[in-house]
Order: structure tokens, then sequence, then C-alpha cells
């Protein structure tokens, strides 16, 4: 009897029995180690400094424009949801929006008729990156309202 619990080969180890697999299913355990340990790998090895700045690549499209030949707009942020609205040389525009909007046409008139021997044709508007956009297009549309020869204006961002 005793030699009946005994295997064909006659070792007495315990053998581990084997589970019976459908031959459909496939076995994703190694695969999700190779996965996590490319992961670790990853998150060792990458730099997380944001100092380090990469090149910027060189605008393929689009066309350079001088702010020295257009009539530029500066928009800053002043706080939340407030903006100040400056010429060039540094002046600020009035609070005032309906007062604001006279002075901008008379302002960007004034530049394009400038008489430094070069004729400006371009409007430039400019604005840090806190500026919203709905005054960015406020100060588009008073411009393109008032100057209907415009078709087009430029709109910067200014790089702090």
């Amino acid at each position: 009897m005793a030699t009946d619990l005994m295997d064909d080969d006659g070792d007495d180890g315990f053998a581990m029995p084997r589970k019976n697999r459908d031959s459909e299913e496939m076995d994703i355990t190694p695969m999700i180690d190779i996965t996590f340990l490319l992961l670790i790998f990853f998150v060792v090895c990458s730099k997380m400094d944001p100092t380090q700045m990469g090149d910027i690549p060189e605008a393929q499209n689009g066309v350079a424009i001088s702010a020295k030949d257009s009539a530029v707009v500066f928009i800053e942020a002043a706080g939340k949801d407030k903006v100040v609205l400056k010429r060039i040389d540094g002046t600020e525009f009035s609070d005032d929006e309906e007062l604001q909007t006279a002075e901008i046409v008379e302002y960007v008139g004034k530049e394009l008729k400038s008489t430094m021997g070069r004729e400006k044709n371009h409007v430039m508007i400019m604005g840090d990156s806190e500026v919203k956009v709905g005054e960015v297009t406020r100060v588009q549309k008073i411009i393109g309202d008032a100057f209907e020869d415009i078709t087009s204006t430029y709109i910067a961002v200014k790089e702090l």
C-alpha cells in the first residue's frame, strides 16, 4: 500500500499540482512585470528640473512683424479680471471704457500716420500670458471697427 503513494520515478518529493489552463488564455504577468520595470526606470532616470529649458524651434509659418513698424498697444494684467492698456511710450489709456475706446482709436490713427520717415502699416497687440483672451479680443474689435482698411492685427506675447 505504501508503494502506491510513491511516484513512478521513485521520488518521495512533493509535486505541485499543475493547473489546467485553457490554451486560449495568455499569461500577461511577465508583460506587467516588464511594464513596471520600464516605468520605474524612466521615473528614476528622468530629470525633474523645471529651470532647464529646451530650444524653442523657429516658426515655420507666419510673418515677422517689427514693433518699430507697427502701432503697438500693450495689455498688462493688473490684478484679477483687470487689465491696463498702455501706449508704446508707456503712458496708460483711461480706465473708462468709452474714453479708452476713443483714446485707442486716436492713438492707433496717429501711429499709423507716423512721419518718422517710414509708414507704419501694422497694428500689434502685445500682452503678457496672464491677460485673458477676452481683453485682447475687445481691443481687436475696437481697432477693427474704427479702421476698416486694416484687415488683420498681430498679437504678440511678451516673455517675462
